[in-house]
């Protein structure tokens, strides 16, 4: 039956068999399934892969943001948005900082709240012409940390910008500029500083050369408009040096500067008072109605500047010397009107300082031996041009001689034999007296020596004038003591002459060379006791062993009654203190007479001699012994 079926139509032979075609559309189906499974598998890997991608980038993009948002607060500079009333809708932590308050105190807030007061209006005008012009601007502002009390200068930088709502905002950058500023008034500062220093004296606040100089062509310019005069004044203090020799460059500055506060209260408004080196000063006034009024300024001043000052013990007095120079009738040259003034305050010190001279053409001349001298006492000593005379000092009463006065003379091979008030100031001056004296020394101390060999009195004493600027020299006393040893010559032998006692007792650099030159055994006496500052209290703390009462008071004897008194005084004084009194510059009988009735034994002057070289001495000292 197996075998009937097997042939039965429809299932064997060529006939097709149903099952066999379900079972190929079954095995197509699969393989479509297949395929289909092995797609969506591949797809579902492609989606996993682009998931994770999107995970990493979201990541990625996560970390960017955080990074972003700690740059953003954590910038050097602070970062703010504000909407067109100002108010802060966002800001970083570096512009919360800056504020000096909390972030979350600050959203919400106007920005100028947060400022100085009186800035609101100007931020507002700052947003409203960013939103207007659509650019970047830049506003200054200021404001003070209420946390420190700090002043913080801040510059704001904004651009326009659209919110998250589409609505106009700014976008700004908040710098702080506060140390730019400091640095930019320092600048300010130093420039001014410096254009100050270049236009005025860095001592006293007046004007320098070259701004009395600008001040001056200005002026002289407005007087040829106008028709007007004006006068420069050359001042300078007399005998300056001294107040720094004896009390030190610091106290001399001192007195300067007081100098400079007194002139500025003088100067009216086209006025110019100007330190122009040293001790020396200019003044321009502009204008000047006449001659007269030039006059009656340099007299004020005179006044003025004679008035005491406060010194380290007592006060000081100085005198001025003023030269007066007119424009147009001098000149109309700055440089030409400032010269002129300086000649004739020279002359004016010529004339005996503490007073005032106007220009005049005949002065250049003088001024011109001026320079010669100058220019010639440099080499004075190396060219043998001074020569010592000397004058004795007579013992009235048992005609004796006690002293020998040694005085130089400079043989000057222009303008001849000058007499020591012709040059001695000028050394002092410009410091070339410490060379001449060394020198008067020296050949004064030998010369004393040679008059030993010849025989002359033991008790006789070479007496040499000493400048203050000398005895101030430390060295002096050893110099002194090693000359003396040199010479083999006995130092109570030696006498040296001060002009002025105050300078010395308040320095204590001289006054410890007194104490030395007084241990070696040298006398000091006081020259010209009666016409120069001298204290009774200098004389008791000084060892001074002699007054020698000036010519000025001798001059006046017997008949007036005033230089009469001041004599007899003054040789009361000397008795008391056990000092011996000289009257110098006995010129007439009637004088020698005045003075032996009243108790003077020593006298020197052109009555009894005229000074004299060396070997002429010898021969006066004979006869008047």
């Amino acid at each position: 039956m197996d075998a009937q079926m097997t042939k039965q139509p429809g299932w064997g032979g060529d006939d097709t068999d149903p099952s066999s075609e379900w079972s190929s559309e079954q095995a197509g189906s699969a393989d479509e399934l297949h395929r289909l499974m092995h797609d969506l598998k591949a797809h579902q890997i492609e989606l996993t892969q682009q998931n994770r991608e999107l995970q990493d980038a979201q990541h990625a993009l996560e970390i960017s943001r955080d990074r972003y948002a700690r740059l953003y607060d954590r910038a050097p500079v602070g970062y703010c948005t504000l909407d067109r009333g100002g108010i802060i809708r966002e800001i970083n932590l570096t512009g919360a900082a800056m504020l000096g308050t909390e972030r979350g105190h600050l959203v919400g807030t106007p920005l100028w709240s947060h400022l100085d007061a009186g800035q609101a209006q100007a931020l507002h005008a700052h947003i409203e012409a960013v939103q207007r012009g659509a650019e970047r601007r830049t506003l200054g502002v200021r404001l003070t940390r209420r946390d420190t009390g700090h002043t913080l200068d801040l510059r704001l930088d904004s651009e326009p910008a659209r919110g998250e709502e589409g609505d106009a905002v700014c976008l700004t950058v908040m710098l702080d500029v506060t140390e730019q500023r400091h640095l930019l008034e320092q600048l300010s500062a130093r420039e001014q500083s410096l254009s100050r220093l270049a236009l005025h004296d860095p001592l006293t606040g007046l004007a320098n050369r070259a701004l009395f100089s600008d001040r001056l062509d200005q002026a002289i310019a407005r007087t040829q408009r106008t028709g007007e005069q004006l006068a420069v004044l050359f001042i300078d203090l007399d005998r300056f040096k001294l107040i720094n020799d004896s009390f030190g460059h610091p106290f001399g500055d001192e007195v300067l500067k007081e100098v400079a506060a007194r002139l500025r209260e003088q100067v009216r408004k086209d006025d110019t008072v100007a330190r122009i080196g040293g001790d020396e000063f200019l003044m321009l006034v502009a204008p000047a109605d006449s001659p007269d009024a030039a006059a009656a300024v340099a007299r004020k001043l005179i006044e003025l500047l004679r008035r005491p000052y406060a010194g380290p013990r007592e006060e000081i007095a100085l005198t001025v010397s003023i030269g007066i120079s007119l424009c147009p009738n001098d000149g109309t040259e700055a440089e030409d009107l400032v010269r002129q003034a300086d000649t004739a305050m020279y002359i004016a010190k010529q004339s005996g300082r503490n007073t005032f001279r106007f220009y005049a053409p005949d002065m250049t001349a003088q001024a011109f031996d001026r320079i010669l001298l100058r220019s010639g006492l440099a080499h004075a000593v190396e060219r043998n041009e001074l020569v010592m005379a000397y004058q004795p000092q007579l013992a009235l009463d048992t005609r004796r001689i006690p002293g020998i006065e040694a005085l130089v003379r400079w043989n000057h091979p222009v303008l001849g034999c000058l007499a020591p008030n012709g040059f001695l100031a000028l050394a002092e001056e410009t410091g070339l007296i410490r060379g001449i004296d060394a020198w008067v020394l020296r050949t004064a101390c030998t010369q004393r020596k040679r008059w030993q060999a010849e025989g002359l009195d033991e008790g006789t004493l070479i007496k040499v004038n000493l400048s203050r600027r000398e005895l101030e020299r430390p060295e002096l006393a050893d110099d002194l003591e090693t000359l003396l040893r040199e010479l083999d010559l006995d130092a109570r032998l030696v006498s040296l002459e001060l002009t002025e006692t105050g300078p010395v007792s308040d320095s204590a650099s001289a006054l410890e060379t007194v104490r030395r030159l007084k241990g070696l055994g040298i006398e000091l006496s006081i020259d010209h006791f009666g016409a120069v500052s001298s204290s009774l209290m200098d004389l008791k703390r000084l060892p001074i062993g002699e007054l020698k009462m000036d010519k000025s008071l001798i001059d006046g004897l017997p008949q007036d009654s005033d230089d009469a008194a001041i004599a007899r005084a003054i040789l009361a004084l000397g008795k008391t203190l056990g000092m011996r009194v000289v009257a110098q510059g006995v010129e007439t009988q009637y004088q020698a007479d005045f003075l032996r009735e009243a108790g003077c034994t020593i006298a020197q002057g052109f009555l009894y001699t005229q000074p004299l070289g060396p070997d002429e001495l010898m021969r006066f000292v004979k006869a008047w012994t």
